[in-house]
């Protein structure tokens, strides 16, 4: 099971973010491992009711989340639907420095189902999914992560 992970407060003003919090401290960066390029990282961002997205990257996570904040349709990319809908979230990021891309794609596609299946609603302004054929140890690891972002 999964349950490392980091909780971070983010504020979003004129279409930019920044942490104002990270595990109930005041601290205004990511910190490691979610820093690292090359690491697999999966992230789920909430505000107060619903779970609004979930998204993967081996970026550091100050430079996924910026380019999902600035990007206007490059190469058909248009940003984050969230950007201009929140001014406040929760996000939540697990690392996987072990893990293949596909089996974290796979993990994320589990996710956004069992997502659905208990809520009855997909994360708000969630765009796309990857999706490859999990194995059960990978449905596994994305309930404990869905447990967590239930919480």
């Amino acid at each position: 099971m999964v349950n490392k992970f980091n909780r971070y407060k983010i504020q979003i003003l004129d279409s930019a973010c920044r942490c104002i919090e990270v595990n109930g401290q005041q601290i205004t960066h990511f910190i490691a491992p979610d820093t690292k390029s090359g690491i697999q990282k999966l992230y789920v961002v909430r505000d107060s009711k619903d779970i609004c997205y979930v998204g993967i990257t081996s970026q550091p996570m100050s430079s996924r989340l910026r380019i999902g904040f600035i990007d206007e349709g490059h190469y058909g990319y248009h940003g984050y639907k969230w950007k201009d809908k929140l001014k406040q979230a929760e996000l939540l990021v697990w690392t996987f420095p072990d893990i293949a891309k596909d089996s974290i794609e796979a993990i994320e596609a589990e996710l956004v189902y069992y997502i659905r299946e208990k809520t009855g609603s997909w994360p708000k302004y969630q765009m796309e999914i990857h999706f490859h054929e999990a194995s059960e140890a990978e449905r596994q690891v994305a309930k404990s992560i869905l447990d967590t972002c239930l919480r």
